[in-house]
């Protein structure tokens, strides 16, 4: 069974990386992975990774904005000091990630996790006004007032594609369309009246004259 790893934090020492935090679900463990191993693990699909996708430029790690709503990461530098990696307009020192909802008291509550692995529940009206202040910085967004939730479910063993290599493989499918195209022959219009060829290869047969009586 694959696990769902929820990418959290990004470790630094100093400027340079180190590694990525990620919390697993659905055990709650907290684990350390390379980029490199982030990366295999996209493309391979041995594990479902959420946060993160590979770039159009190659092996290189961006939010995933689109498929888990992704907007910052907290970096975690020295001594377990947390640094937003956006820091424009953001004054925050702590992220929530939303990772599900479930129903208390007849009401949906939505399951969260923490830069600091706190896990806990936040009603609806505290998570819009979290969303619009950018504390929670992924698994949920507000659309036309209403809070969107990103699954937490993809096929198991499918790798994730890139948005270059989705886009070669569309261009690539209409090439090979086209190139089929022109392979077929044309078909040939023949003028009305005109007779088969193979009516045209028959021998005319020549009536022979009687033998004269002797």
């Amino acid at each position: 069974m694959c696990r769902k790893l929820v990418v959290t934090n990004r470790i630094n020492l100093g400027t340079r990386e180190i590694c990525w935090e990620a919390y697993s679900l659905p055990k709650g463990e907290v684990i350390e992975v390379t980029k490199n191993q982030l990366v295999d693990m996209i493309k391979r699909g041995t594990d479902e990774v959420y946060g993160l996708r590979i770039s159009a430029k190659g092996n290189e790690l961006e939010f995933d904005t689109e498929g888990f709503f992704t907007t910052n990461m907290m970096n975690k530098v020295h001594t377990n000091t947390l640094i937003p990696m956006v820091q424009e307009n953001c004054l925050t020192n702590l992220f929530y990630i939303v990772i599900g909802t479930k129903q208390e008291n007849n009401e949906t509550v939505y399951e969260v996790i923490s830069s600091r692995y706190e896990r806990t529940t936040f009603n609806a009206e505290k998570v819009k006004t979290l969303l619009e202040m950018g504390i929670i910085s992924g698994g949920a967004k507000l659309e036309n007032g209403k809070i969107v939730v990103a699954p937490l479910s993809k096929e198991a063993g499918t790798p994730d594609k890139e948005p270059a290599e989705a886009e070669k493989s569309a261009e690539q499918t209409k090439d090979n369309k086209s190139a089929e195209a022109e392979k077929q022959p044309a078909p040939v219009k023949k003028p009305v009246g005109e007779k088969p060829a193979e009516a045209e290869k028959q021998p005319v047969s020549k009536a022979k004259p009687d033998k004269e009586k002797k």
